[in-house]
């Protein structure tokens, strides 16, 4: 009767800790760039990318997505949140592959981040977070695109 206890105990343990590790990063900070993460987000993985020519390490973060209405958070509402946040960042709006893309960089242009929104609309699909080494310059911030322009010439 005791093992079965503790395998329960062990089971709700087990449950509740894979339940953080994708739960929602609330009011939290990226721990890769320490910059503050939007609640609702969940993080997904890790990847290294170059910027223009630049050691990136980039983090992906989900947003929240009702599957009964089949919606997504609002682009704009982000953004908005973002610009609050991100005081002194530099900001740029771009789009690629019909996607908008809503770009802030830190004056040194060592963080980054990005929201991609969905194909042909206004809501959010992504936000990633970026460490960049070494910083870009105000140039390449504005000249970056990873379809035409991976150099940010």
């Amino acid at each position: 009767m005791r093992k079965r206890s503790i395998g329960k105990w062990i089971l709700a343990v087990s449950i509740l800790g894979c339940g953080a590790m994708v739960s929602p990063a609330d009011d939290s900070n990226d721990k890769l760039t320490g910059l503050p993460v939007h609640s609702g987000m969940s993080f997904t993985q890790e990847v290294d990318s170059p910027i223009c020519g630049r050691k990136a390490k980039i983090n992906l973060y989900i947003v929240p997505f009702d599957f009964k209405s089949n919606t997504a958070p609002a682009m704009a509402d982000y953004v908005t949140w973002y610009k609050a946040q991100l005081k002194g960042f530099h900001y740029f709006h771009k789009s690629w592959d019909d996607r908008p893309q809503e770009l802030f960089y830190s004056a040194d242009g060592t963080k980054g981040v990005t929201l991609t929104g969905v194909p042909k609309g206004d809501a959010l699909f992504a936000v990633s977070y970026a460490s960049i080494s070494p910083g870009l310059t105000a140039h390449e911030m504005e000249a970056f695109n990873p379809q035409t322009n991976r150099s940010c010439k």
